[in-house]
């Protein structure tokens, strides 16, 4: 009897032995799991009010002057939903005036590939880095690149003039609400650091800024006039195609940032490439149009 009891405390033990380990498990595939979260917060938050890949209104404020319509691209040249969101607003934007942009790459990053999925691919996604803009309208174009580029592998970062900087924490983020505060309108600011650095998107546990890895200010469009206040932070996820993510689209094409860019020109863009373009470019469009009208 005795024996008996020993054995089952035994094989009770040895059971308990393994319990540490499973934890492990668990917490190390949460943790590599969380990159490929982190770059898809959970597109439901579509519905949410939420201007978090989608262009929403937050605020019935005019912010520009006179009857103009003022546009804004916050971002940094290695960002991936920034090469994405380029070709849209330079479609969008060469109805309004003259635009010059020079071709580049993002950083090599995960990249979503579907709506509503947190699979991911690693790439490059191809881009427009916007040099001037001269309005003929109405319209005026402000982009602001906060930063240059940034390299994980040695915890460092550049400026656009090639300075390179190192990071820990939330350095880059701090450098950035600086930058931006000293290139853009306060209302600008506000609007940033209220939907990026206060409130946590729907189904997350912190702001935008400080899920990416390193945490840094995530790509931003802001359109305001005298119907009030759109913005869209990241890419439009309702420009898809067969509910592949336009930066996965434009990663995948083959294409160089010289090709697309040519071929956005001459009306010569492969379906699906100007699909996701165009289907950002009509949106931003309309809500000119509408401010304007």
């Amino acid at each position: 009897m005795g024996a008996s009891k020993k054995k089952v405390k035994e094989k009770k033990e040895s059971k308990l032995i393994y319990v540490p380990f499973i934890v492990l498990v668990v917490v190390l595939v949460v943790i590599l799991m969380l990159p490929s979260i982190k770059s898809v917060v959970n597109p439901s938050s579509s519905s949410s009010g939420f201007p978090l890949f989608q262009m929403l209104k937050v605020s019935n404020t005019d912010y520009a002057s006179g009857n103009s319509v003022e546009v804004y691209f916050i971002s940094w040249l290695g960002c991936p939903y920034g090469a994405s969101d380029s070709w849209a607003l330079y479609e969008a934007l060469s109805h309004y005036g003259q635009i010059n942009a020079t071709p580049i790459y993002s950083d090599v990053e995960g990249i979503p590939e579907y709506v509503n999925s947190f699979q991911t691919i690693t790439g490059k996604v191809p881009g427009l880095q916007f040099t001037s803009f001269k309005s003929n309208s109405t319209v005026q174009f402000n982009f602001i690149y906060l930063i240059g580029r940034i390299f994980t592998n040695n915890n460092s970062f550049s400026l656009l003039n090639g300075t390179m900087l190192t990071y820990s924490g939330d350095s880059i983020v701090n450098f950035e609400l600086n930058e931006l505060k000293q290139e853009a309108p306060s209302w600008v600011y506000n609007l940033i650091t209220q939907y990026q650095i206060n409130e946590n998107p729907p189904g997350s546990t912190e702001p935008i800024a400080y899920e990416g890895n390193p945490p840094h200010i995530a790509s931003t469009i802001i359109i305001t006039g005298p119907k009030g206040t759109y913005m869209m932070i990241g890419y439009d996820q309702s420009a898809n195609y067969n509910e592949m993510t336009p930066p996965a689209v434009l990663a995948q094409s083959g294409l160089t940032p010289q090709q697309i860019f040519q071929g956005l020109k001459n009306n010569s863009l492969p379906p699906q490439v100007y699909s996701v373009i165009n289907s950002e470019a009509q949106q931003i469009l309309s809500i000119i149009q509408n401010e304007m009208g």
